[in-house]
This record gives structure tokens, sequence and C-alpha cells, in this order.
């Protein structure tokens, strides 16, 4: 009997010149959809201290996916870029860093609809100050016909 294989998934869309998604001008020039982000967001609390804070997104197009088909959720909020280790997306009642995508200590399988928000999480000791705030968020996916988009808005954080 032959061993299994372990079969590797490359990407035909994107080649070698596709830009790394590391600063928010990589997703300016991709489809904007003012719908990809709610409208408010929200400090998180841990034992009476602000932890960090949260805003939900929505992917673009009109059917789901499985969450490792993420290849970068990009923010800038008032104009600093949010670094990806402060990233965590909240699922299933726990939050994991946005690093354990598509690596299997995260189940790979859970499908992300297209009608629901995805929360992610800021790990920024002392969160945000409240009142509105002007967030930009790209998103950039694998083996997707919409592969990258882009919205900016104004959000409330409560």
């Amino acid at each position: 009997m032959e061993p299994i294989k372990k079969v590797e998934r490359i990407s035909f869309r994107r080649g070698g010149n596709a830009p790394k998604f590391d600063k928010m001008s990589d997703f300016n020039a991709t489809r904007y959809n003012p719908l990809l982000m709610h409208n408010y967001g929200r400090n998180i609390y841990e034992k009476g201290e602000k932890i960090g804070y949260c805003v939900d997104v929505r992917i673009p197009g009109y059917r789901g996916l499985p969450i490792n088909q993420i290849q970068q959720l990009a923010f800038t909020v008032d104009g600093q870029w949010i670094p990806d280790e402060c990233k965590y997306i909240w699922y299933d009642g726990k939050d994991f860093p946005l690093s354990e995508v598509g690596t299997g200590r995260f189940d790979n399988e859970w499908m992300w609809k297209y009608q629901d928000y995805l929360r992610v999480f800021f790990k920024i000791p002392g969160g945000i100050a409240q009142g509105e705030h002007e967030v930009e968020y790209g998103i950039a996916l694998r083996d997707h016909y919409s592969t990258t988009a882009y919205c900016k808005k104004t959000v409330t954080i409560v």
C-alpha cells in the first residue's frame, strides 16, 4: 500500500507579482463595498480593564467560504495600521490569533457565511476611546472569485 501523499494547494489567481497586503494602499484599488463593516464596535473588558476592542466585518461576494481562505484582514483605525500580532478572531466563544487561521490549531472547516459578521478583536491594552473613529478594512482571500475588497467608514465604538 502506498503512503498517503500530502497535497499542497496552489493559488492560480495570484502570480508572483501579487501585493503583500501589508499596507492599506494594497487594497485601495480593489472593489469598494461600504456594507463590509458594521457601523459600531466595542471595547472589550477583562476583570474591569480594557484589553482591546472589536469590530464586525463581512466577506465580499454572495457566498460563504471556509475560514481558512482568509489571506489577510487589514485594518487602520484613525490612520494607524493595526499589526497582525494584535488581530484575533472570535469563534465559538474563544479568540484565536489571526496567524492561526489556515493552520492545524484552528478548525479550518468552519464556514464564514455571506450574511454573517466575523468579530475581529484587536488586543491593544487600554482599548480605544469611546466615540467615532475612522476605520479602513481590507480583505484578501485565497482561491475566491472576489479575492480582495475594501471598506472605509466611521465606526462608533461603545
